[in-house]
């Protein structure tokens, strides 16, 4: 049996959330990455939702279905591939689990989570395990970026992002062999 799997897409054209509405259809689990932002418009102050990297959005399924939705939508969206293969490449549910975790959690003032270009050299650094808090259970690299320590978790080659101000006492280093 085909396992279920994740998978990282990007759309074109504005079709990301009628992908995404098809692929709920199917009965495929989705996840579009969006946090609440605020603007004051004619002196009152409204919210809206915008996504952390516009047009990326993410399937969990199986391969087979994916490729046949790909085969619909040929020109619609991309699937990220691992580049020696140019198969598409599954995430790790564990990494989709703690990008979906630290990209899902609503801070107060809107600036603690930035979204970085995905780079090799992040690969380098301290492994760390968040031990309470908000982010507790996630894991990332700690990097210091503009003067300030913070936590990257990555889903390898589609995204990064940066988490400010989680205090030093909460992370926990992993040893890697």
């Amino acid at each position: 049996m085909e396992e279920v799997r994740w998978y990282a897409l990007r759309a074109f054209w504005n079709k990301t959330q009628s992908l995404i509405d098809e692929a709920k259809k199917a009965g495929c689990r989705t996840y579009y990455a969006v946090h609440t932002i605020d603007c004051l418009e004619d002196g009152n102050l409204r919210y809206s939702e915008e996504p952390f990297i516009p047009a990326l959005f993410f399937i969990q399924c199986h391969l087979s279905w994916l490729l046949e939705f790909k085969q619909k939508h040929y020109n619609q969206f991309m699937i990220y591939t691992d580049v020696p293969g140019g198969k598409p490449a599954p995430i790790r549910d564990e990494e989709m689990n703690i990008f979906i975790l630290v990209t899902s959690v609503q801070s107060d003032n809107g600036g603690d989570i930035e979204v970085l270009e995905p780079k090799p050299q992040y690969a380098k650094g301290d492994l760390v395990r968040v031990t309470d808090g908000v982010y507790k259970g996630t894991t990332g690299i700690v990097k210091r970026i503009k003067k300030d320590r913070k936590l990257l978790v990555a889903i390898s080659g589609v995204a990064v992002v940066a988490i400010s101000r989680i205090p030093m006492c909460y992370l926990e280093k992993i040893e890697t062999t």
